[in-house]
C-alpha cells in the first residue's frame, strides 16, 4: 500500500471569468509521499530545491516580489512589463538571468520523474458553461479538479490511497456563495458547501472524485481524500511523519499551473512553451476532453 499526495493550483481568474476567451486552467503534481520526500531533498544549479521554492527568484527586481515565496505571477507581470513574447523550450531559455533561473526551476518540475504533472484548462466561457453552479468560482474549482482525480486513480493500486490538497481559497464573509453554505448545511444538495467547508472546492472535490472513481470499478480501486494539508496528516500518519513544508509544496503546485498555462494558452501574447521529449508524466488535457 502507498500513500499518494497531489497538490492543486488554480491559473487564471477564476473570480470573474467574464471575457469568454480567457484563460482558466487547475493543476495537480502527484506523487508518493516518500517521493515528495526525497525531490524536495534535491539541488537545482548548486541551491536547494527547499531554499529556491522558499524564496523569489533571485533576478527577480525588488519591485515585483509582491509574494515571499516563489510565485510565478510575479515573474509573469514582470515579462508582461517588458513586453516579453514568442515561443521558447525550456532548455534553451536565452541570455537573460531571470528567465535563464525561472526556465530552470520549471525544467526541473517537466522533467522530474517522479512527480506526476495533471491539468484541465479551457477557456472562460465554455468553463463556465460545464463547472459553474451559482456562479461559484469555489464550486466550479471542486468540480474542475475531480476529472484530474477520476483519472489519477485508475492507474494506483487497489490497496493505495490518494490525498489531494486543491489550492484554496480566501473569501470574504459576505460572498453569496458564503451565506447559500450557511442555510445549505442540513441540504444534501450538489451545490451546497459541506458543514464546515467555507471554501467549497474541498467538499466538491471529493464528490466528484468519488463519482468519477464510482464509474471505474467501483471498490476495486485506490481511495480518495481531501483536505488542507494538516487534516490529511491528520489521518495518514506517513504524512504527518514527513512534515513537508506546505509553503515549498505551494510553490510547486504554482510550478504546475504554470507549465499548463505557458504550454497550453496559445496567446500571441507573452511567453509561450513549446514541449518537448523531456518532459516526463505530464498530462494536459482540455476541458472537453475529460468532462461531459
Amino acid at each position: 500500500m502507498s500513500d499518494w499526495l497531489a497538490v492543486g493550483d488554480e491559473t487564471g481568474n477564476w473570480d470573474e471569468p467574464g471575457n469568454p476567451n480567457a484563460f482558466l486552467g487547475v493543476a495537480l503534481v502527484m506523487a508518493r509521499i516518500e517521493d515528495w520526500q526525497a525531490a524536495l531533498n534535491e539541488t537545482l544549479d548548486g541551491q536547494p530545491i527547499r531554499e529556491r521554492l522558499g524564496a523569489p527568484p533571485r533576478h527577480l527586481p525588488s519591485e515585483y516580489r509582491k509574494s515571499s515565496g516563489h510565485h510565478l505571477m510575479d515573474t509573469f507581470n514582470r515579462w508582461r512589463d517588458q513586453n516579453l513574447k514568442g515561443e521558447y523550450v525550456l532548455a534553451k531559455p536565452g541570455g537573460d538571468p531571470l528567465r535563464q533561473e525561472v526556465f530552470a526551476t520549471l525544467r526541473w518540475l517537466a522533467e522530474h520523474p517522479r512527480l506526476i504533472k495533471l491539468g484541465l484548462w479551457g477557456r472562460a466561457g465554455a468553463v463556465k458553461k460545464v463547472l459553474f453552479r451559482s456562479d461559484d468560482p469555489a464550486i466550479a474549482l471542486g468540480r474542475a479538479y475531480g476529472p484530474l482525480v477520476g483519472l489519477a486513480l485508475p492507474f494506483l493500486a487497489p490497496a493505495d490511497r490518494l490525498l489531494v490538497n486543491p489550492g484554496l481559497r480566501s473569501e470574504n464573509a459576505h460572498l453569496h456563495a458564503i451565506q447559500r453554505a450557511a442555510v445549505a448545511r442540513d441540504k444534501k444538495d450538489v451545490d451546497s458547501r459541506s458543514h464546515g467547508d467555507t471554501r467549497g472546492t474541498i467538499s466538491v472535490l471529493v464528490e466528484e472524485g468519488r463519482r468519477h472513481r464510482d464509474a471505474w470499478r467501483g471498490s476495486d480501486i485506490a481511495g480518495l481524500e481531501a483536505g488542507t494539508l494538516d487534516y490529511l496528516g491528520g489521518i495518514c500518519k506517513p504524512l504527518r511523519i514527513a512534515q513537508l513544508p506546505v509553503g515549498i509544496l505551494t510553490a510547486i503546485a504554482d510550478l504546475g499551473a504554470g507549465l499548463l498555462r505557458l504550454s497550453c494558452h496559445k496567446s500571441t501574447d507573452g511567453v509561450r512553451l513549446r514541449r518537448d521529449d523531456a518532459w516526463n508524466n505530464v498530462v494536459f488535457h482540455p476541458l472537453s476532453e475529460i468532462t461531459r
